[in-house]
């Protein structure tokens, strides 16, 4: 018996053995081509009762649904002086109950059904999600949509959440990523209700009162989408939906107004002192937003200069070759409406903070003056290609991506023509907005760390920061009060 296992071990080993043997390395193995064609979305578009939009898709693989409620209303809408009423609205929206549910309740009974029900503001829209077995769909519903079209924001609750939002502001400059984050959006964007930040007394301020306002005007079936997916007839669950939400009134929300005049801040550096041993570090400006036709071209090319993990330029210089940071890269940010940021990143000890910026800054240089290999190209162009497949990896995912589109207007073309546009994407492209959209006379490169060793530097690139341009020194806002310590 011992010598019939030894006998069939050895045998796995060499089938082993001889299977790793056809392939040398990654780039010898060969796999067919990915074929894939994404849903067109006006297949799975349909139009409710008052005018509530949605896209439903039957899947029977589970006994479950998923459906979505995607409303255009998040922190960019708060009013100034109740910063912090998006936080507190996604804290309370369920636990706060409805007319005739306390909020214990409905949570209860949704963890009885085996289900989940979570609320979550974002800067521009809110998203209420419900997951529950197919047989217990008509409850879910029933809860899904009372929660949605009739909370009570009850004072219990709301004080809790309030007193749970100002102990968080405590903590707020505790991580010093954060900070930066915070600092570096706020000098880009001024002051601006992108950057608006709550303190205790905007959040002692909020009432039941101003969350039912908010509520009300921007809760409606004309501004909100409904993304369905799973085990149900196309038909019966747009039936159910209608006889639940056959009282769901409201007026469309206007399109936001808010100010695209940005400061442009002095080039040089940004420094909050704190005292740590490492830098962290963000440089850049401005950007592009998502609707710029070269948003294709920039995405190729940041993936090459920062984006594209450990096969990006900036992580191959700063980690891989100099052993400074496990945190590295660039990015292009997008946000729907406004221009997104431009960032080069990196987190490292205090002695060598100079010498990673010259290092990201040498890249900027050579991406915006030197042609990008075809192997860069390849390996760019194929993962957003290969990647792309991921957006309609879940039907629920799917269909919140369409209610998105036409929530903020893109062409509903977009995922078919997608992979074309990267295509089309060339090497004297990536070299082309690469020069239209990086600056490096423009750059504000902000740090959070201690002063003197940063500023020192050490034997790979000796200080003053002053080198990197006029240093400004930013006091640490106190988040409890936004005023400088």
């Amino acid at each position: 018996m011992k010598k019939t296992i030894i006998l069939c071990l050895a045998v796995c080993l060499f089938m082993v053995g001889a299977g790793l043997g056809q392939a040398k390395k990654p780039s010898d193995l060969k796999f067919p081509p990915l074929k894939y064609e994404p849903p067109d979305p006006q297949d799975f578009r349909v139009v409710l009762a008052d005018g509530l939009r949605a896209y439903v898709q039957e899947d029977h693989s589970l006994p479950l649904v998923n459906v979505s409620a995607i409303t255009n209303f998040g922190s960019l809408y708060v009013p100034k002086g109740k910063q912090g009423l998006d936080g507190v609205l996604s804290d309370v929206l369920i636990k706060g109950g409805t007319k005739t549910r306390e909020g214990t309740a409905i949570e209860e009974r949704i963890d009885f059904l085996g289900g989940t029900l979570s609320f979550n503001v974002g800067e521009r829209t809110s998203t209420l999600a419900l997951s529950v077995l197919t047989k217990d769909l008509d409850e879910g519903l029933a809860l899904f949509f009372d929660v949605l079209m009739n909370p009570e924001f009850r004072e219990q609750p709301l004080a809790l959440a309030k007193a749970r939002l100002i102990e968080r502001l405590r903590q707020a400059n505790d991580q010093p990523s954060m900070v930066l984050s915070r600092e570096y959006e706020t000098l880009l964007y001024g002051e601006h209700p992108l950057t608006f930040q709550p303190t205790r007394k905007t959040y002692e301020a909020i009432t039941a009162a101003d969350l039912k306002d908010i509520h009300s005007r921007y809760f409606s079936p004309k501004n909100t989408f409904i993304a369905a997916a799973g085990d149900f007839a196309k038909a019966d669950l747009q039936a159910r939906i209608n006889q639940v939400a056959a009282n769901w009134t409201g007026s469309e929300v206007q399109p936001d107004t808010s100010s695209k005049d940005f400061p442009k801040p002095e080039p040089g550096v940004y420094f909050i002192q704190k005292k740590i041993n490492q830098g962290y570090i963000s440089l850049g400006h401005l950007g592009l937003e998502d609707t710029n036709p070269d948003y294709y071209a920039v995405q190729v090319m940041n993936f090459i200069l920062g984006g594209g993990s450990f096969s990006s330029r900036i992580t191959t210089k700063v980690r891989s070759d100099e052993g400074l940071s496990y945190n590295q890269g660039s990015r292009f940010s997008y946000r729907w409406g406004f221009p997104g940021t431009l960032s080069g990143y990196v987190q490292t000890k205090s002695s060598t903070v100079g010498y990673a910026i010259s290092l990201i800054l040498a890249e900027f240089d050579r991406i915006r003056k030197q042609p990008v290999s075809d192997a860069e190209m390849d390996t760019a162009v194929n993962y957003y290609l290969e990647s792309f497949a991921d957006n309609f990896q879940m039907p629920i995912m799917a269909m919140s991506n369409f209610a998105n589109l036409e929530m903020v207007g893109k062409p509903m073309d977009y995922y078919k023509t997608y992979r074309d546009n990267i295509r089309a994407v060339t090497k004297a492209r990536v070299q082309e907005v690469a020069n239209r959209y990086i600056h490096p006379d423009q750059l504000a490169i902000m740090i959070v760390g201690d002063f003197d060793p940063c500023n020192k530097g050490g034997a790979q690139w000796a200080g003053p920061l002053e080198k990197l341009g006029r240093v400004h020194m930013i006091p640490l806002r106190d988040p409890m009060t936004g005023e400088v310590k």
